[in-house]
């Protein structure tokens, strides 16, 4: 930042006062050395040097010694600038507005047909569909027993929607059938299936689809388990944190993704405990930990985790830390790349595709 001010008072004792001057002429060196040299108001240094000028001052940051060494410059790297984003409403209020205490969005699913899907979170859980031709969010009714999705709601290639309750640990399926010819339902229950508790006493914080089925983590202690669609059966794949890391009171919890990842060859991927990688591969019994680790600002890394992840289309996959990192991860090569903070601050909540191939 560049502040424009009033010279103080300055006083000199036997230094060297150098100055350069920039105008239309070209650039002239003035040098000049005295003894002592007191300086009272900004008419003074005019006099002194002969010419208008003004004084910046520019304000710098500087890291002491133990800074030092830990990380190069380019670590914290910000790639993008902050912009200014306008968001509008999608709906008809009051007659297609979820409740206030139940409408936080906390998952969403992009089925093939174009559709939109969602869930909230709070007293009571939603799910509801914006349909892209006509623009507007409808709602289809509550989620029954289920006060929270988080990051857990796929779609299937046949369109069924599959969502998994925080706080119950039931899978859920809805199967949409002529929703834009029934009315709004915001006070009744969606007609749904309950597929089950596929690990008992966990609640499910992520979901993921594959060609081979579904998959998911558990909370609060971090299973994999993957749910084959034909079978309709469950299999605990593992964990992938075992330890709560240390800390203050407040550390009461293992850390691990909020999200899951698949690639192009079916395996699906987790970070799990000191900012480890994990995979399940196609034919393992178990989930194993790679040797790869998240970008994480050292010493954090048992607490740092994948908020987000992101697959291209060569199946590269891209994530973002709760640390606020971007990063690129490469399974052909079995390496990790840093990209640096979009933003100066924590977490990378979600990203998507632009058409443009940006994210």
């Amino acid at each position: 930042m560049f502040t424009k001010f009033r010279a103080p008072e300055i006083k000199m004792t036997d230094s060297s006062l150098m100055r350069e001057d920039v105008n239309t002429e070209g650039t002239e060196r003035i040098h000049q050395r005295e003894h002592r040299v007191k300086l009272s108001r900004p008419a003074s240094l005019r006099a002194l040097c002969g010419k208008r000028f003004s004084i910046y001052c520019v304000f710098l940051l500087l890291a002491g010694p133990a800074a030092r060494g830990q990380r190069t410059l380019d670590y914290d790297n910000v790639v993008v600038p902050q912009t200014r984003i306008d968001a509008r409403g999608l709906g008809y209020p009051p007659l297609d507005v979820i409740p206030a205490g139940e409408s936080a969005i906390t998952a969403l699913a992009v089925a093939p047909n174009g559709n939109l899907y969602g869930a909230t979170s709070g007293k009571r859980s939603h799910l509801f569909v914006l349909n892209p031709r006509h623009g507007y969010v409808q709602p289809l009714g509550y989620l029954p027993g289920t006060t929270a999705v988080t990051n857990a709601l796929v779609v299937s290639a046949s369109g069924d929607i599959y969502i998994g309750s925080a706080t119950t640990g039931h899978l859920l399926k809805y199967s949409p059938s002529g929703e834009e010819e029934r009315p709004i339902r915001i006070q009744d229950p969606v007609a749904v299936s309950d597929l089950g508790v596929p690990v008992a006493g966990e609640g499910i914080s992520a979901l993921v689809i594959a060609p081979t089925g579904i998959y998911g983590l558990t909370s609060p202690n971090a299973h994999m388990f993957t749910l084959s669609i034909e079978a309709k059966r469950f299999t605990d794949l593992g964990v992938v944190a075992t330890k709560i890391p240390p800390g203050e009171k407040f550390e009461t919890q293992k850390v691990f993704s909020r999200m899951l990842a698949v690639d192009t060859r079916g395996t699906v991927y987790a970070s799990g405990e000191d900012g480890f990688i994990y995979g399940y591969f196609l034919g393992s019994k178990e989930i194993g930990r790679l040797r790869l680790q998240l970008p994480v600002v050292p010493g954090r890394e048992p607490w740092t985790r994948a908020d987000t992840f992101l697959t291209d289309s060569s199946g590269l996959l891209y994530g973002g830390t709760s640390d606020g990192y971007l990063f690129r991860f490469d399974p052909e090569k079995m390496t990790v790349t840093n990209l640096g903070k979009p933003l100066p601050q924590y977490r990378i909540t979600g990203m998507a595709w632009g058409p443009n191939g940006k994210i």
